[in-house]
């Protein structure tokens, strides 16, 4: 076993347990020997720790913890120190030997250098998967904090397309955000903050369109509460059953808003009903989800909703940490063409200030201001608020924790492990090889979030005989340099609420670049699924017109054509049809009819019992004793 997972096992530095195995003569410690015979092991801790011989992993795998200095992990994987840290620089990340690494970047760098290693529990196993679907107690960090308060809660609004979301907030802020959504659909992420009643509460919206699944995906793991807008009207639609099964999964407690009460053909009853059978049962029926009748609209019962949250939010003491560095998670990013890159965020840890160093993912910088929703500038962001900062040098992902760290430096370093570890899986998929048969699409959207829905609805449309491949994707407006990336890969531009730059427009007729733009999502993935459909191979039938055996094969002076002489046997040949080439009951592939002949006299057909000369090209080559087959491929409608 891996004398680094053993030291930790028995507590001990590696030095001190080469020493003790030393003094007792336990072979397979001496030099710099990183592999221990199972047996010394076992006789290692019989002296040290015996009541932990069941820990002994009995395999020759190399096991790390969630972080380790880059010098132990050279001596955990027996390579020479100089060449882990050239393979780290190599991969973007800094390091010295005494700087601590994570297990990700320490399984990549063991990759490369051709060692496979493990994390050392399945808990860390599962805490170092990299993935932008947020975890609410990972986030606001309440398992190892000490210094806990009592803070806001977070409650996401969800539910299936015009069911009132927008409506809601919007009923909430006294502002109209529904006017400024294309075709009236919310297509972002928004989050803000209220006061009620004394108390903040911090929202975040979701969009309803089934095309944005994993930013909803999101909204059920970032907060506390869902409220579940559900229309008195029509009742439990697709995205209601997704949002429920989504809450089930995250353990998420729902609240059921069902809205539009103030209209003639509302039923109240037969919607509890009908979300009762997906397993929300009322409190008034014996189950445990609040079930509120709203008027979004007309801003009925909306207090009655607000008691709710509050209530649910004072049983469920909500805490967060304040005595380690500030992070948040990022709910939106986008490029604004007068001040750069904008980010959104929810703060779940401490507190953020204008100056501090952070890395978010791959990125690191410095924040140089901090907005409200409202707009208006803070020196500070604390737990639960939703602001807008700027600092960071480029887009960031949905999902991904921004962190406050001491220096630049720290930050820096932080932001190329993550990068390095990003950039490892890139490489990976990018060496898959390529098929012939892909539509390639180029991706733009005016935000990340909606890039990402944008991605992950392509990604659903059912690819049978005909692949989507996504070449490329970015945020902004579609560049000179997206065209040309375009023109090299072949690929659409398919973009998302967002413009073309002149210089850009200006070559994609030269470069006769295929652009694709709207704002409204479902238009440009019907796009998509026509270009599947046209691309789609038909189904096709085989007839066998007629056989025949191949008699005596013939020189031929004309590279890349075969000639032969044969006798039909049933049916007959045609010149325009292909021949299929049998030997001995297989079927080893096509020909293509060059010239048939019938006495050295070119012919159109060949009948039953009539011999033949023909000249004919492709890859199989002929035998005498073959047969041919004259085959017709039918198109099936």
């Amino acid at each position: 076993m891996n004398i680094s997972t053993l030291a930790k096992l028995l507590r001990k530095t590696i030095p001190q347990l080469r020493e003790i195995a030393q003094e007792h003569g336990i072979p397979g410690f001496q030099g710099r020997n990183t592999r221990i015979p199972y047996n010394s092991a076992i006789a290692i801790t019989k002296i040290l720790a015996p009541e932990r011989l069941e820990k002994l992993k009995d395999d020759d795998k190399i096991y790390l913890p969630p972080s380790l200095t880059v010098a132990e992990l050279a001596e955990a994987i027996g390579k020479p120190p100089g060449i882990v840290v050239k393979t780290l620089i190599m991969n973007g990340v800094m390091a010295t030997l005494n700087e601590k690494i994570d297990y990700d970047t320490a399984y990549l760098i063991s990759q490369e250098l051709g060692v496979e290693v493990y994390p050392e529990t399945k808990e860390e196993e599962a805490v170092s998967t990299t993935t932008t679907i947020v975890n609410l107690e990972k986030v606001f960090n309440t398992k190892t904090g000490t210094n806990l308060v009592k803070r806001p809660p977070v409650v996401t609004v969800m539910g299936h397309v015009d069911h009132g979301k927008t409506t809601l907030l919007d009923t909430i802020r006294k502002t109209n955000v529904v006017a400024t959504e294309a075709g009236a659909i919310t297509q972002h992420v928004s989050s803000y903050k209220i006061e009620y009643k004394g108390q903040p509460i911090t929202f975040i919206d979701t969009p309803g369109h089934e095309a944005f699944t994993a930013m909803r995906a999101r909204g059920t793991q970032l907060a506390d509460f869902i409220i579940l807008m559900v229309s008195a009207v029509e009742g439990p639609k697709p995205q209601t059953i997704e949002v429920i099964e989504r809450a089930k999964i995250s353990k998420t407690p729902v609240i059921v808003a069902l809205n539009k009460i103030d209209l003639p053909n509302a039923d109240v009853e037969k919607a509890k009903a009908d979300i009762a059978k997906f397993g929300l049962v009322p409190e008034e029926w014996g189950g445990d989800t609040p079930f509120i009748p709203i008027s979004a609209k007309n801003n009925i019962n909306i207090d009655k909703l607000l008691d709710t949250v509050l209530l649910l939010a004072d049983l469920a003491n909500l805490l967060g940490c304040m005595d380690q560095p500030g992070q948040a998670v990022v709910v939106e990013s986008y490029i604004d063409n007068h001040i750069g890159v904008v980010t959104k965020i929810l703060v779940t840890r401490y507190k953020l200030k204008v100056g501090d160093f952070v890395s978010c993912g791959p990125v690191a910088g410095k924040i140089r201001t901090i907005k409200d929703t409202e707009g208006r500038s803070q020196a500070e962001a604390s737990l639960c608020d939703p602001v807008e900062i700027t600092g960071l040098p480029e887009i960031v992902n949905t999902g991904d924790l921004l962190t406050v760290h001491d220096t630049q430096k720290a930050a820096q370093m932080a932001a190329d492990m993550e990068k390095a570890k990003r950039n490892f899986k890139r490489t990976y998929i990018y060496k898959q090889e390529p098929n012939s048969g892909d539509i390639n699409l180029f991706l733009k959207a005016d935000v990340n979030g909606s890039l990402e829905a944008l991605k992950e609805s392509i990604l659903k449309i059912p690819q049978e005989e005909v692949r989507l491949k996504i070449v490329g994707e970015g945020i902004g407006k579609v560049s000179e340099a997206d065209v040309e990336f375009a023109n090299v890969t072949k690929a659409t531009i398919l973009a998302f609420h967002t413009d073309v730059l002149p210089k850009a427009a200006e070559i994609l007729s030269k470069l006769k670049v295929n652009l694709i733009q709207s704002s409204i999502i479902y238009e440009l993935l019907e796009w998509v699924e026509e270009q599947l459909l046209k691309n789609k191979k038909r189904q096709t039938k085989i007839e066998v017109l007629g056989k025949a055996e191949v008699l005596a094969k013939f020189k031929s002076d004309k590279p890349g054509i075969q000639i032969f002489g044969g006798e039909v046997k049933w049916g007959k040949i045609l010149d325009n049809k292909e021949l299929r080439v049998i030997r001995n009951g297989q079927d080893l592939g096509r020909l293509e009819i060059v010239e048939l002949q019938r006495n050295k006299v070119k012919v159109k057909e060949i009948n039953i019992a009539q011999q033949f000369g023909v000249s004919v090209k492709g890859k199989v080559k002929v035998e005498a004793g073959d047969f041919v087959e004259c085959i017709d491929e039918i198109v099936l409608e």
